[in-house]
């Protein structure tokens, strides 16, 4: 019975130290921090406007955003993909943290009201190049954001389908296999 209770506290304190371990550096934010500022920006304070119609950031662009230009998920299967710089790590290579998951959804908004448009049918590509002083605070010179163009009940409105990070020193972009940058 001893030697069961010495075990049990043991393997306890084993699995304590192991969990302690694991926590990130202190200051250091937690890609699930970052994540949780996102979706909570992005769901319930996302605020722009696209000619005079609402847009709208549903979950499952949302979750598209995330997976693809933050965590990395079909990277593999694309030809493209670039990543905000969020300080996470992503095949074997950590990206810098110059911005967390509140300032992806505010470079998303400021895409849509300041960016160059070009239009092919229903959906809306929007370029934005960053001023001098949001180009050296995130280290991203360029965004891009697709729209399309919904109707519901006589409304216009349109709903975000991607958003991401074109070029800038902090921009990790892997291409073809492999990393180019």
């Amino acid at each position: 019975m001893r030697y069961q209770i010495k075990y049990a506290v043991a393997m306890f304190l084993g699995m304590m130290m192991l969990s302690i371990s694991q926590l990130p550096a202190a200051g250091a934010a937690s890609l699930s921090t970052d994540y949780q500022q996102f979706t909570s920006t992005a769901t319930y304070y996302f605020n722009a406007e696209f000619y005079g119609h609402y847009v709208y950031f549903p979950d499952w662009a949302q979750e598209h955003v995330w997976d693809r230009h933050v965590i990395g998920y079909d990277m593999d299967y694309k030809y493209e993909t670039t990543f905000y710089p969020l300080g996470q790590y992503v095949k074997g290579r950590e990206l810098p943290e110059t911005m967390d998951g509140y300032d992806v959804v505010y470079l998303i908004e400021d895409t849509i009201e300041y960016g160059d448009v070009h239009f092919s049918g229903d959906r809306a590509v929007i370029t934005y190049y960053l001023p001098q002083w949001e180009y050296s605070e995130y280290g991203i010179s360029g965004m891009k954001v697709v729209l399309e163009k919904e109707y519901y009940d006589g409304y216009v409105y349109y709903e975000v389908i991607t958003a991401y990070p074109v070029s800038g020193p902090d921009v990790a972009i892997y291409e073809d296999g492999h990393w180019v940058s």
